[in-house]
């Protein structure tokens, strides 16, 4: 059993600071900064910035939300989102120091958000429509995953 971050917390900051440009991976091809980044486009789909398709067949959502969201599973390594384009993504921050301060800043509109809007629900593309709190819980699963990659726990 994998014990996860704890999404939102005010803990997130002091994992950051262990991270810097010559952390490497565990797994995976990204780099600190390509993680970052990745965790910030979540926080925007969290908080409905932009939309993506369901990619799992309408009748197997609440199973795989059941079997890989909600249960005690870590998730795996070296998953691909579905919804990304293959390979590294261009970064869209001059450094990793101003990635990680977005970030924080990210994770304070989403709060402000959800906060304002508890009863809203975003499609998450493997998980289907999402509630406040099963978003906390993705939130909470996924920065413990890559924080993982990056031997931050």
């Amino acid at each position: 059993m994998t014990d996860f971050i704890k999404f939102p917390s005010d803990t997130l900051e002091d994992y950051l600071i262990m991270l810097d440009v010559k952390t490497p991976a565990s797994w995976g091809s990204m780099t600190a900064q390509h993680m970052i980044e990745h965790l910030m486009l979540l926080m925007e789909l969290s908080r409905g910035e932009f939309s993506v398709s369901l990619v799992t067949p309408p009748e197997k959502v609440e199973k795989v939300k059941r079997i890989i969201l909600v249960s005690d599973a870590p998730f795996k390594k070296d998953f691909v989102a579905p919804f990304l384009p293959a390979g590294l993504q261009p970064l869209n921050y001059f450094s990793l120091k101003e990635a990680k301060d977005k970030l924080l800043k990210e994770v304070d509109v989403y709060l402000t958000y959800w906060q304002n809007n508890p009863e809203s629900t975003f499609v998450h593309p493997i998980f289907g429509e999402l509630s406040v709190a099963e978003w906390h819980l993705f939130h909470s699963k996924h920065f413990t995953h890559h924080f993982t990659q990056f031997n931050l726990l």
